[in-house]
């Protein structure tokens, strides 16, 4: 039961101890609530604090319970809960878990496991899924079933209150994408930078998520067979090996290879030939400093203008990649269309990341450059 510190009550000179006990009847399967209650000591001879000491370690003998309920969420997981799964954590999710968890003690954090209650609980996931996007609520609901469940096995709490936790309505995933004409007005007003033409016409056809784009080097851009070897990304400011498990079993893959059209790769040898650093080791899209680009930096300053330039509502890189599935969709089968986005999936079967390109693949990426580009 919940509450389990019990309470106390004088009498006579004496502290009484006072607590909940639920009883089943074997012949009416009915649950009878009982309070038993028991003399402590004497209140001349107890402080409040001793007498409730010994309250708990009657309430703990009872019940079977051993461990103090009344520990804070927060600490239980910094202390219990984390220690047992950080180990197992990738460098890409742990920051995003650690995150996720900066949430939950945000509200949580503070309460005593024995109150967190299930109703407040989904009051909050309710709300939050009002307000942020559908993966934190997803992953706090996964994250709080995880924590209270391994405080029900070490005896921090007899239930555990997450369990009954639903994913609420969540806020709709947007699928702004861009439409030709709109290409063409984005590519036109980025005519003027070299660079940023490259960038965006290698990001419409190839889909690179930030951390793989910002990472290139030229050493990466294969020019005899027009393709990518991807074998670092960026992730918050810092520079990691490419890894990236494919299915459970399996050994984490070093690299991964991308397809580039001939057009644009005709325009990224264009760059090469202009860009102020070409050797090998250099970023292909670099900053002022020959470093890097962060994606934040690059979308405020880049991006939001040439969208206000060519009238253009909303772009950021998930309407970029988007419009890469969008265009793309008719072009190849589905499988081609996966391999070019770099999916594990297809709507019917699991799909490895590419490293063999097949003529087929080949075939539709050149397809959807020519759909993208034909009137610029």
């Amino acid at each position: 039961m919940r509450y389990q510190r019990g309470w106390l009550t004088k009498k006579s000179g004496s502290w009484l101890g006072h607590f909940n006990r639920r009883l089943v009847n074997a012949s009416t399967g009915e649950i009878v609530r009982q309070q038993p209650a028991f003399v402590i000591g004497r209140v001349a001879d107890l402080t409040k604090a001793q007498a409730m000491r010994q309250l708990r370690e009657r309430v703990e003998a009872e019940l079977g319970l051993r461990a103090d309920s009344r520990t804070t969420l927060q600490w239980f997981i910094e202390h219990r809960w984390q220690p047992l799964r950080e180990g197992t954590w990738r460098e890409s999710t742990r920051a995003t878990n650690l995150w996720v968890l900066g949430v939950i003690n945000k509200r949580f954090g503070s309460t005593a496991l024995e109150d967190i209650d299930a109703v407040a609980l989904q009051g909050w996931l309710n709300e939050l899924a009002k307000q942020r996007s559908g993966s934190l609520v997803k992953h706090a609901r996964i994250f709080l079933l995880s924590i209270l469940e391994t405080a029900t096995e070490d005896d921090y709490l007899r239930k555990n209150p997450a369990k009954r936790l639903r994913i609420p309505i969540l806020k709709p995933v947007s699928k702004t994408f861009l439409t030709l004409p709109q290409i063409t007005k984005l590519l036109k007003a980025a005519k003027d930078s070299m660079r940023d033409w490259t960038l965006l016409r290698l990001m419409l056809v190839t889909g690179l998520r930030p951390s793989e784009l910002f990472a290139l080097k030229w050493d990466s851009f294969d020019t005899n067979q027009s393709l990518l070897n991807i074998t670092q990304t960026v992730y918050r400011g810092k520079v990691r090996p490419f890894t990236k498990t494919t299915e459970a079993g399996s050994t984490d893959k070093e690299w991964l290879t991308v397809l580039v059209p001939k057009i644009v790769a005709a325009d990224l040898e264009k760059w090469r030939s202009e860009s102020l650093d070409d050797e090998p080791y250099a970023y292909i899209f670099s900053d002022t400093g020959g470093g890097f680009l962060w994606k934040e930096n690059y979308q405020q300053r880049v991006l939001n203008p040439l969208a206000k330039t060519a009238h253009i509502p909303k772009l950021n890189f998930q309407v970029l990649r988007r419009s890469v599935a969008t265009h793309a969709q008719h072009l190849g089968s589905p499988k081609d269309i996966a391999s070019i986005l770099r999916h594990r999936k297809t709507d019917t079967a699991q799909l490895e990341y590419v490293q063999r390109m097949e003529a087929s693949v080949r075939q539709t990426a050149e397809k959807l450059a020519e759909t993208l580009f034909e009137s610029i």
